[in-house]
């Protein structure tokens, strides 16, 4: 698939939550290699770009593939905040390739896409993410985020509560947990 190709499909998508699912599939795909939609675009999808829009496509997945894809497709790098390298193309705005895996060790939730799966993030680490924001600055905005993603149901509370600990969230938690059975 060349750029105008990946041009095409990507700007025929119906919302921008399937842009971002369709991009990492069309990688994952042309990369040979397994993407997984991480941070803020992660959000985005489950929570859908009614609630949420990210920034930029944060994925993670083997560095040296997927900039050869990005280059292929016209890509190009610019440099972020802090001298960080993104890359960008204006049908998909900026990618940021955060690392070679996730590491909070919970298994990503695997999304059919008309071109291929692609992998997006397990909601807990997710959650953790908004609460430490939320609490961070003080944004009920972010709050109300965590909730509907606590929403989705069946999560490891356990992992949860661990890092609830970790990053000074526990109360934050806490206050979540009775939200989201509401």
């Amino acid at each position: 698939m060349d750029g105008s190709e990946f041009d095409k499909v990507v700007t025929s998508a119906p919302t921008p939550e399937e842009c971002i699912a369709w991009f990492g599939a069309l990688l994952a795909r042309e990369s040979k290699t397994d993407i997984e939609i991480v941070g803020g675009s992660a959000v985005e999808i489950y929570l859908s770009s009614s609630n949420y829009v990210s920034q930029d496509i944060d994925l993670v997945g083997r560095g040296d593939r997927i900039r050869s894809v990005l280059r292929k497709w016209g890509f190009r790098q610019v440099k972020g905040r802090s001298h960080r390298v993104y890359w960008f193309k204006p049908a998909v705005g900026l990618v940021d390739v955060v690392g070679a895996g996730d590491r909070s060790g919970l298994k990503p939730h695997r999304v059919e896409t008309p071109h291929g799966p692609v992998l997006v993030s397990a909601v807990e680490p997710l959650i953790i993410g908004r609460l430490t924001r939320a609490h961070r600055e003080d944004s009920q905005e972010l709050y109300l985020q965590a909730v509907e993603l606590a929403k989705r149901g069946s999560l490891d509370w356990e992992y949860l509560e661990t890092m609830a600990s970790f990053e000074g969230v526990a109360a934050l938690l806490s206050k979540l947990r009775k939200a989201a059975k509401g």
